[in-house]
C-alpha cells in the first residue's frame, strides 16, 4: 500500500466513523461502549503479540524500550487532563456546570469522575490532536508501521463517534463539528509525514527511530487499553456482553498476522 492510500484511509476512516453518529442517531455514550471495548482488546491484544515483541526486537537496549514505553504512558495520563478523556470514551457536554452537571460517558464507573469538565470542547481537541499527532509518528517506517497502522484504524473509529457526538452535544452545529473531525483526522498522517521529513529513513538514530517511537506510542496505547477495559462497566458488574465483545477483540488481533 503506497503512503497516499495510507493517508488516505486514515483520514476517510475518521470521517466515515464520525459520521455513524449522523446515521444512526448516537446522543449517549452508553451506545459506544462496546464499540469502545472490542477497540481496547483488539490495541491490548495488538501491543502484547504484535508490537511490543517487534520493539524489544528492534530496540538494542531493552532498558530504553522500557523507559520509552513508560514515557508514552506517562504522556498518555497527562493528556488526559486536557482531553478530558476522550481517547476512551470519556464525553463531557461543556453546557454542564460545576455543580448538578449532568455527564453522558462512553463509561459509567459508578464513582465520582475526576476528569474536569471543560468550557469548550476544542480545549478537548487540543489534547486529542497531540495524542493523535504522536500516534503517527512511527507509522510510515517499514514493518515498523504495519501493525501500528492497523490499531490506529481501530483506535480511531470510537474516538471518532465520541468526537462527534461530544461536540452534538455540547450545542456545536454539524458544519462545527464535521470541521473537528477533519481537523483530527488530518493529525496522525501530519505526525506520520513530519517524522520522515526530519528522519527520511529507518537509518537515522542507528536504525533506531521507528523502533524507539513505536515503544512510546505503545506507551500510549497500554494507557487508553487498560482504561476502556477496567471502567467500561456500569458498578463494575460482571456483563456478558462485554466480555464477548472483549474476547473478540482479542481474537481479531491474534487473527490479522
Amino acid at each position: 500500500m503506497t503512503i497516499l492510500w495510507k493517508i488516505v484511509i486514515l483520514i476517510g476512516s475518521v470521517i466515515a466513523s464520525g459520521s455513524l453518529v449522523l446515521a444512526f442517531k448516537i446522543r449517549s455514550g452508553k451506545q459506544i461502549k462496546l464499540l469502545l471495548s472490542y477497540s481496547g482488546a483488539f490495541i491490548l491484544a495488538l501491543c502484547l503479540f504484535h508490537l511490543l515483541p517487534e520493539v524489544y526486537e528492534g530496540i538494542h537496549d531493552p532498558l530504553i524500550s522500557g523507559w520509552l514505553i513508560l514515557g508514552g504512558f506517562l504522556l498518555q495520563l497527562l493528556l488526559d487532563y486536557i482531553s478530558g478523556g476522550i481517547e476512551h470514551g470519556h464525553i463531557h457536554p461543556p453546557e454542564a456546570g460545576a455543580h448538578g452537571h449532568h455527564h453522558h460517558h462512553g463509561h459509567d464507573h459508578g464513582t465520582t469522575d475526576f476528569h474536569p469538565v471543560m468550557k469548550s470542547p476544542w480545549l478537548l481537541m487540543t489534547g486529542l490532536c497531540i495524542h493523535a499527532l504522536v500516534e503517527g509518528v512511527p507509522l510510515m517506517y517499514g514493518q515498523v508501521g504495519l501493525d501500528l497502522y492497523t490499531a490506529i484504524i481501530f483506535h480511531n473509529i470510537p474516538i471518532s463517534v465520541t468526537l462527534m457526538t461530544l461536540f452534538l452535544l455540547s450545542g456545536k452545529t454539524i458544519r462545527q463539528s464535521f470541521l473537528a473531525l477533519v481537523i483530527f483526522s488530518l493529525m496522525t498522517p501530519l505526525g506520520a509525514m513530519a517524522a520522515i521529513t526530519i528522519f527520511p529513513s529507518e537509518a537515522d538514530l542507528n536504525g533506531q527511530f521507528g523502533y524507539w517511537a513505536l515503544a512510546f506510542v505503545i506507551g500510549i496505547f497500554l494507557h487508553i487499553s487498560t482504561t476502556i477495559l477496567f471502567e467500561t462497566d456500569e458498578h463494575h458488574r460482571f456483563n456478558i456482553i462485554k466480555l464477548i465483545t472483549i474476547l473478540l477483540g482479542f481474537a481479531t488481533a491474534l487473527l490479522i498476522h
